[in-house]
Formats: C-alpha cells, structure tokens, sequence
C-alpha cells in the first residue's frame, strides 16, 4: 500500500482527525508524537484560517508535535520551526462582490475570514456561538464596502444543510475564471481562487519541506480532500468519508474517525516497519 518512506502526514480536521466533540482523542495524539519520534512531519489540512488552527492545536497540547499548518484549503501555509505563514492566489475583493450579487435573495450568509476574525452580514446569537467554536470572532459588517478594495482568501456561503440542492444548481451557473467553488460541509460552500485546492497546498508544503508527493500520506472525509489525497503518495479516505472521496483514495480506512482511523493507519501502516521510539 505505502511504497515509498513516507516523510510528511496531512490530515484534515472535521470528520477526520476530529471526533463529534471536535476532539482529538489520546489515540490520535499518541499517534502525532510517535510520528515525530519517528522523524515524521505531521499537520493540519484544513479550511481554517491558520491563526484558528493554531490556537487550536495549543488548545490540544500539540504545539511542540505539530510541523505545520495548511489553512484556508490549501491557500496558506505556515511552517512551526521557522513560524512563517505564507499565502497564495488571494482573490480579488470585486469578485467577491460578484459572488454576492449572484445569490441575491437567496437563503444564504456570506463569510470572509481574516486571521481569527469571521466578518459577516448577517450576525444571530447562533451563528456567533458557531464562530466561538472555532476559535473565530464574529463581526457584522457591510460585506460589500468591507471587501471592496480588498485581497482575500475566500468567500464563504453558510445556509442550512437543507439548502444544500439549491446552492450547488445555483453556484453550477456561476461562470467567472477568476474563482471556483466547492462544499466543505454539508451547510458551507466556498469560492476561491482557480489555483487553491488542498492537492495545490499538498506541492506548496513537500516544496518548503525539501519532499515529494510520494512520500506524503493525506487523510480526508469530505470533497474539499479530494485533489490532496489524489496528490499524495497514499491518500485515506475515512470510513465516515463521502462515497466520492473514497473513489479517489488509495485506502479506504474500515474505521470512522470516533473510532481512531488515524491512530489505526499510522500503526498498522506508517510505523509498521519503522523502529518504535
């Protein structure tokens, strides 16, 4: 299954290193140390912003285990050792205004995260408990002035899940090659620039780290991990995974991620061969 050393281990965060609790469970976290121990880089793959996940990990008590962080889908990068962030293809503040003319009237807010701040047009005390889990602080704002003469690294659509079917016909009549748009929940759908997907974040870190993709092994559960899994040497799909994810993966794990699909791959798979520190 695994035919090259493998040098570097992303993971995705909801649904896959994450339990229900947005967790990660002793298992998992003795797994990330005995990856280090063992010469391995492990980090983040998420949609985050960097700035969140970081907290987050410091949260977890993983800051001295983690290398690095890909946030934003694949738009930024941030490498623990040297504490640099980089970004990439940020789009244009105009096509965001785009964005939010075509779906107008539609049942939908819009999002755009800079750093640990989630800038909204349209706050409730629901959505701002949502932001406090994730570490974000939320601001109401007049999105259009807001992003105007701005850079940024996505615009986000939040809706309930039940809307799922209208915004995916509504975003299929979106033409614009400045941008594309893709589900990373089943209540979020996101545009960003044409060259951002988690594969694209994939090269960016084995470019840093001095590796190739062959020696990567991803894990992931929804679609927003389809190009990183297809990018790396070994992509894992979760049990839990959409049936389209696991189409493009090279192991299917037999385990969900509350039942350690991590920990179970890195021991039966990664360190198998390896000296256990």
């Amino acid at each position: 299954m695994i035919k090259n050393t493998v040098t570097l281990v992303a993971t995705d965060l909801d649904g896959t290193l994450l339990n229900a609790k947005k967790e990660v469970s002793e298992e998992n976290k003795q797994a990330i140390r005995d990856l280090k121990k063992n010469g391995i880089f492990f980090g983040i793959a998420s949609g985050r912003p960097v700035e969140t996940i970081l907290k987050t990990i410091e949260d977890w008590g993983l800051n001295k285990d983690i290398g690095f962080v890909m946030g934003m889908n694949g738009g930024a990068i941030y490498d623990y050792r040297q504490q640099i962030k980089e970004d990439f293809y940020l789009m244009d503040g105009k096509d965001a205004i785009d964005i939010m003319d075509f779906f107008q009237g539609y049942d939908v807010i819009f999002w755009v995260l800079i750093g640990d701040k989630r800038y909204v047009n349209i706050s409730t005390p629901q959505t701002r408990e949502h932001a406090k889990l994730y570490r974000e602080n939320e601001i109401e704002c007049d999105l259009y002035d807001f992003v105007k003469d701005k850079k940024i690294n996505k615009l986000i659509l939040h809706f309930d899940p039940s809307y799922q079917k209208i915004v995916e016909n509504r975003a299929s009549e979106y033409k614009n090659p400045n941008c594309t748009g893709f589900f990373t929940a089943n209540n979020l759908f996101e545009f960003v620039d044409p060259h951002i997907n988690k594969g694209f974040g994939i090269e960016k870190l084995c470019e840093h780290f001095g590796t190739s993709k062959e020696h990567v092994v991803s894990f992931g559960d929804d679609l927003n991990d389809c190009e990183m899994l297809m990018a790396s040497g070994c992509g894992v799909a979760m049990k839990n995974a959409r049936n389209r994810l696991k189409a493009v993966a090279n192991y299917v794990s037999e385990y969900t991620n509350e039942e350690n699909a991590i920990a179970h791959f890195v021991y039966d798979y990664i360190l198998k061969e390896e000296e256990h520190v």
